[in-house]
């Protein structure tokens, strides 16, 4: 579970962070955490943020690892490296979060992702591969989009239809929000509490 104290109590100047990493305010920006691995197929996601032909769809990647070379030289061959922001290891995620627009989660595997329940609790509609954990989290249709981890033109066609429609972001994150209250902290600690009463008993 996460305290969602935090993320209901974590104030933004929204346009101040996009200031900082160099945003406007036309720019509709999705975000990713974790680690720069193969697991988290991020080459699929920064495809995908090619294929839409956006210009001002922008992608922050939160995380080091060894692919960050690898995946730099993507985004350059396929004319997007001003579109892709790298911005390592952050201890500012929530605020970024908060920033953003849609989150853009390609993971081939996941058990329950924290990263994915954080932008839930900041209002986030998730564009999520269709694997476990995600779709334990997100209702496809309702909450984001699930898709084929490794389908590019599944992920085009999600991100499509949220950048034509603000009303359906903010709809998709609004769900996001109702649903992720399951998962409070408290709430998960008393189900964890009557599972080892029943056990002990």
């Amino acid at each position: 579970g996460i305290t969602l104290s935090d993320y209901e109590n974590t104030v933004v100047d929204r346009n101040k962070k996009r200031k900082e990493l160099g945003l406007s305010a036309e720019d509709i920006v999705c975000i990713a955490a974790g680690d720069l691995v193969e697991r988290k197929n991020y080459k699929t996601a920064i495809e995908a943020i090619a294929a839409t032909g956006h210009k001002n769809l922008k992608y922050l990647i939160c995380g080091k690892g060894p692919q960050l070379k690898q995946l730099r030289e993507l985004s350059k061959e396929l004319g997007i490296e001003k579109q892709v922001l790298f911005l390592g290891f952050r201890k500012d995620v929530i605020e970024l979060l908060k920033s953003s627009d849609i989150f853009l989660f390609s993971s081939l595997q996941e058990g329950l992702p924290r990263s994915l329940m954080e932008a839930m609790a900041c209002g986030l509609p998730c564009v999520a591969s269709k694997i476990r954990g995600n779709v334990d989290l997100i209702v496809n249709g309702k909450g984001g989009f699930l898709c084929d981890p490794t389908n590019t033109d599944e992920y085009v066609h999600a991100l499509n239809e949220l950048l034509k429609s603000k009303e359906l972001r903010n709809q998709m994150g609004a769900q996001n929000l109702k649903e992720i209250k399951k998962y409070d902290i408290s709430i998960v600690e008393n189900e964890i509490e009557k599972i080892y009463r029943g056990v002990l008993t």
